[in-house]
């Protein structure tokens, strides 16, 4: 019921994120409104040591069984329990979150709210299509950059299917399990690069690359190095700064240093 809770903010998809929040803001009006206590954070309500059988207006105990525990929303207190049950640390939040291994192996419980998954699943589904239907509409020089930014292996002579399998397989498994991007939504990043403005993403590819063969050096500290010179303060500013009108030597001159690097590779 905290739309602030570290629960919400540790959500990786915006969506969910913002439904979470905008659910818990809900319930929490509603649920205050119909019992009369105040339920946020710090209340006296949740003190547990103050319940007693003539003062039930605090959180009491709740006993899972095996099975399925069912939770009469009719009943608001019946709708509070199932609220802070849901975000117990011995209860997974969903069945998903736990076979994805973001809760012990031996979590007994998991949350089952039906609307909450609909929407999920309509969600991902939903990103799902428009991910695929972006990828088969993209032209193969532009499927080889965004796979680059992906950091999957692609260079300069993949092959076009091969290109097209690599993004799709990564699609296909939703997380990067290792590497530069471990953790992250595969989908959300590949739409995230396949959105972009093509003078951007050519831009960035470029910057990209030019990182990677170390014609640029990116230091800790995020400032952007061409040999001992400082070039830009991150890659961000790198980015826009070669994107300027104004600055279209530079980019021409770093793509003629790339081109240059990649003969000597062969």
């Amino acid at each position: 019921m905290d739309p602030d809770s570290s629960s919400i903010a540790n959500i990786r998809d915006p969506h969910e994120k913002q439904a979470a929040k905008n659910k818990a803001a809900e319930r929490l009006d509603r649920l205050q409104g119909a019992t009369g206590l105040i339920l946020t954070p710090g209340s006296s309500f949740w003190d547990y040591a103050k319940y007693s059988d003539r003062d039930r207006n605090h959180v009491q105990p709740f006993k899972l069984i095996d099975g399925d525990n069912l939770f009469d929303f009719k009943n608001p207190y019946g709708e509070i329990t199932f609220c802070w049950l849901s975000v117990h640390p011995r209860v997974a939040s969903s069945l998903e979150a736990y076979q994805n291994g973001e809760y012990p192996s031996d979590t007994q419980f998991y949350v089952f709210d039906e609307e909450v998954e609909n929407d999920r699943m309509y969600h991902k589904k939903m990103t799902v299509n428009k991910a695929t239907v972006r990828l088969d509409s993209m032209s193969p020089d532009n499927r080889k950059k965004v796979a680059r930014l992906m950091a999957l292996p692609v260079t300069e002579y993949t092959k076009e299917t091969q290109v097209y399998n690599l993004i799709d397989s990564a699609l296909k498994q939703t997380e990067f399990k290792d590497g530069k991007y471990k953790g992250l939504n595969s989908i959300n990043l590949f739409l995230q690069f396949a959105e972009m403005k093509q003078g951007k993403l050519d831009v960035k590819d470029t910057v990209m690359q030019a990182l990677d063969m170390n014609i640029y050096r990116r230091k800790d500290s995020g400032r952007i190095y061409e040999g001992d010179v400082e070039v830009a303060p991150s890659e961000e500013e790198l980015l826009v700064k070669l994107m300027s009108d104004d600055n279209q030597d530079e980019l021409l001159a770093l793509e003629s240093k790339l081109k240059a690097r990649k003969l000597v590779s062969i």
